[in-house]
């Protein structure tokens, strides 16, 4: 299998004239699209440090969990 990326910017009729490299083999091929957006989504991954002081973890971290939560996890009513 062999592949070609060509450029192209898509015209307002959305029709195109493509010519292929000479070094592609002649017979059955496919043609894919990837279209890409006109802008890009921003940024939404978490900065280190974006929620420091934000979160305060309590002293008894580590004490196990009252009884009814304890059942709750373990399915129990």
């Amino acid at each position: 299998m062999q592949a070609a990326k060509i450029a192209v910017t898509i015209p307002e009729d959305h029709r195109l004239v493509v010519t292929l490299p000479s070094d592609l083999p002649a017979g059955p091929a496919e043609i894919i699209v990837l279209a890409t957006r006109k802008t890009e989504p921003p940024d939404r991954r978490a900065a280190l440090g974006m929620d420091r002081g934000t979160v305060r973890i309590a002293e008894d971290f580590d004490a196990p969990l009252p009884a009814d939560f304890q059942r709750a996890f373990e399915g129990e009513p």
